[in-house]
């Protein structure tokens, strides 16, 4: 920071070299001169802060000398130093605008003590001619970018400055972007991303507060130090209310160039910069909402019309300025009768009736040329601008005109509405028998689309007649579309009906088809059966295939046709999955699993996966997520259904962009090992009691099936019976009968409950349960469950 010059005008030269002495000792810088003349030539020379003048020079008058020096210099301030206590030269002194009377002799540091009060004063007054004149600029502009520019610019200059830079925050991304202002070095060095030496002003962005450095080059490596054209930086943060919103930054080639008065300074000019800055966004805000609310206002094709409360119009869009003909800037100030949407044809002002009720007021209005409009006229409160009412008109002529169009065709309408009807029953009808009879054993082999090419006429019949049956029986006159629109509607109807009748005869064909007997199956040999099949596919497409089976495994009691055909739908969805993917590799493996006594068959692709949202949907019927006639949504039903008809499981695993594998656990019969078992299988749901019957079968024993607890019970009394698996709900009720059919049976038979409750171990209504199965029932449980009641390897 440079000294302050003080100028000492006495004709005694002893007191000035005592004042000089004293000056220096408190780090002023003194000047002298002992005559006007030399006063004037100093003053002309160079500007001083500050100026002694004894009032008595010799033959010249001190008083003289302040008038002449504050002609020259009007901001010097100057301290009057007099030897007399004359009241009358204290008075003109002030007069000409001297800061202080010191009586002589002086005490040296109270005449410093006025000297530093003097300096100060200055020193405020200029800040506050610097603040004004920033805060001017400020007013002037509501660009971001040009007040910071206009500010830091005027801020080098009256602090004598060569480098300045600001760092404001972005609101939306919350990244700091910088201005700054200086020779090309400072942008070398703090321009880059990551800077050569760390920003001064990242301190203030971390801490909120203001951040002086006396000396970077005494901060910094010497071979970094000789690149940077900054010593000394004072950096100062960015308030709007508590939000730090950037940085103010000014630097000096000089070290230590920064006083707590600059400081000071520069903090409260950035706090008039954080407010403007704020004010230009807030404007800027304002003006692209308002852009953008004229452009959504013109953009709506619907007539809108807002007006004061006098019925006079304040803002019309541009379809109300093309439905009058007129420029919308012409728009303003006509009446709600000029404007038609509630004048002469209409006798009840919709403006006025709005207004007076508070609410909103619907009418149909017939413009002068014919059109007809419904028109919801509303009031609007708490508008700065005067809005009272604003009044929305839609056209409906084309609507209104067709109303009796379509009436006339209710009646024919209604009639193919009841066709269509008994034709989706009988369809829903054949869809249940269709899954019910075989158990989707086959579908795939039938047809390929049959979900999509059943589901889509269905859903185009009952879509198309609802819509028709609702507007021409229920909907409103201005509701209803053009009759043209119905006829479209009515020919698709005629036409998705006679192609759901052809589906309908397809698949009524394949339900009298007859299923095949179960032997012994070969699972490796199965899957060189299917790959044979695709081998020209997988060719053609590229499509890798690999094989790992284990060694020596058991064969599987199935249907060979149709388990080939479950993996067969496995392997086209798996063709699917992998188009415009790479690498294609289709992967079979198989294992015997002992735990479940079953064999594993998987099915491995590297298609493209199945998101988690879709997996718990794709064993259901009719599912599909392909385009129509690329699927027929029951694949991987059919698949499910088969597998667990063999009393098998399928489980899926997939990662999206990775694959995925599908798991067939089917049970195997180990000859060599199985003591065959007679299992009574009682349950009341047939699902379940069949399923649990063919996974004993699996394995090669002798099952019982009972559909009631009376059946159960008869086949116990017939002996014969190793293991019953029995429902809980069969237990209650006679209890003498059950411990009837268990004293029959000599109490042969082990009890394994299947229920969700913890009962093992307990006497439930007669029958003791030695093993609990809960649902859902799961391979390896079931065999569990059955080796513990056994006392044989089964």
């Amino acid at each position: 920071m440079p000294p302050v010059t003080v100028l000492f005008v006495d004709d005694d030269r002893g007191s000035l070299d005592l004042l000089c002495v004293a000056a220096r000792a408190r780090h002023l810088e003194p000047f002298t001169a002992t005559s006007i003349t030399t006063a004037m030539a100093a003053a002309r020379s160079q500007a001083f802060d500050v100026a002694l003048v004894d009032l008595s020079l010799g033959s010249e008058s001190g008083l003289d000398a302040i008038r002449r020096l504050k002609e020259i210099a009007p901001d010097l301030e100057i301290v009057a130093v007099s030897g007399t206590a004359s009241l009358a030269s204290a008075i003109q002194s002030f007069d000409l605008a001297a800061f202080a009377f010191v009586q002589k002799p002086v005490d040296v540091d109270h005449l410093f003590a006025t000297v530093n009060r003097a300096v100060e004063r200055r020193r405020l007054i200029w800040e506050m001619q610097v603040i004004n004149a920033i805060g001017e600029d400020l007013r002037r502009s509501l660009d971001q970018r040009e007040l910071i520019d206009s500010t830091l610019r005027r801020l080098m200059t009256v602090l004598g400055v060569d480098i300045g830079g600001a760092r404001l925050r972005n609101p939306v991304t919350g990244d700091y972007e910088m201005v700054m202002i200086g020779p090309p070095a400072v942008h070398e060095v703090w321009g880059p991303a990551t800077p050569l030496v760390p920003r001064p002003s990242d301190t203030v962005v971390a801490t909120g507060k203001a951040f002086v450095t006396g000396d970077l080059h005494a901060l910094s490596p010497a071979d970094v130090a000789a690149r940077i054209p900054v010593r000394a930086t004072l950096n100062v943060p960015m308030f709007a209310g508590g939000e730090l919103i950037g940085v103010l930054s000014i630097g000096a080639a000089e070290p230590n160039r920064f006083s707590d008065d600059d400081q000071r300074l520069v903090t409260t000019i950035a706090s008039h910069l954080a407010v403007a800055v704020q004010n230009a966004r807030l404007h800027s805000y304002a003006r692209v909402g308002k852009q953008q609310w004229e452009a959504t206002f013109d953009a709506i094709s619907d007539l809108i019309a807002v007006f004061d409360g006098q019925g006079r119009l304040l803002r019309g869009n541009l379809a109300l300025a093309a439905h009058l003909g007129r420029p919308v800037t012409s728009l303003r100030n006509a009446t709600c009768e000029e404007v038609g949407l509630c004048g002469p044809l209409h006798p009840d002002c919709g403006v006025a009736s709005a207004a007076a009720a508070g609410g909103c007021v619907r009418a149909e209005v017939t413009a002068a040329n014919g059109q007809i409009f419904s028109v919801t006229t509303c009031p609007v409160r708490d508008i700065a601008d005067g809005s009272a009412v604003v009044q929305i008109a839609k056209n409906v002529t084309q609507e209104i005109q067709s109303a009796r169009r379509l009436r006339q065709m209710s009646e024919e309408l209604a009639t193919a509405n009841s066709r269509l009807v008994a034709t989706v029953d009988r369809l829903k009808t054949t869809q249940a028998q269709l899954l019910q009879a075989e158990k989707l054993s086959a579908i795939g082999q039938l047809v390929a689309g049959v979900a999509h090419e059943l589901n889509n006429p269905l859903t185009s019949v009952i879509g198309y007649a609802q819509l028709v049956e609702d507007e021409l029986v229920r909907g409103a006159p201005e509701d209803q579309r053009p009759s043209a629109d119905l006829a479209v509607d009515v020919r698709r109807i005629a036409e998705e009906s006679e192609r759901a009748a052809r589906i309908v005869r397809n698949l009524l064909a394949f339900a009298r088809r007859q299923t095949a007997e179960r032997a012994p199956q070969d699972l490796a040999e199965l899957v060189s059966r299917v790959v044979a099949l695709r081998s020209y596919e997988f060719r053609l497409n590229g499509i890798e295939v690999e094989t790992a089976f284990d060694e020596a495994l058991p064969h599987v009691m199935a249907d060979g046709g149709h388990l080939q055909q479950a993996l067969l739908n496995l392997v086209l969805n798996a063709e699917q999955a992998m188009r415009g993917r790479t690498p294609r590799r289709l992967r079979f493996g198989a294992q015997f699993d002992r735990a479940a006594c079953a064999v594993e068959l998987t099915v491995s692709d590297t298609g493209h996966g199945i998101a988690e949202d879709t997996l718990r949907r794709i064993f259901d019927p009719f599912f599909t997520t392909r385009d129509v006639g690329e699927g027929t949504g029951l694949g991987l039903s059919i698949c499910y259904g088969i597998v667990r008809d063999h009393g098998g499981q399928i489980r899926v695993q997939s990662r999206v962009g990775i694959g995925t594998t599908f798991s067939l656990l089917l049970p195997s019969r180990m000859a060599a090992a199985l003591v065959r078992q007679t299992v009574l299988v009682a349950h009341g749901d047939q699902t379940e009691r069949d399923y649990l019957a063919a996974i004993f079968g699996g394995w090669g024993h002798r099952v019982q099936v009972a559909d009631s607890a009376d059946a159960a019970r008869a086949q116990l009394r017939a002996g014969g019976i190793d293991a019953v698996f029995l429902d809980r709900a069969f237990l209650t009720g006679d209890c003498d009968a059950w411990r009837a059919a268990r004293k029959a049976d000599g109490d042969r038979a082990s009890v394994v409950l299947l229920t969700s409750a913890d009962e093992t171990g307990v006497i439930a209504d007669g029958a003791e349960a030695a093993a609990v199965l809960p649902p859902p029932f799961d391979l390896r449980a079931v065999q569990a469950a059955l080796r513990a009641v056994s006392k044989e390897c089964v």
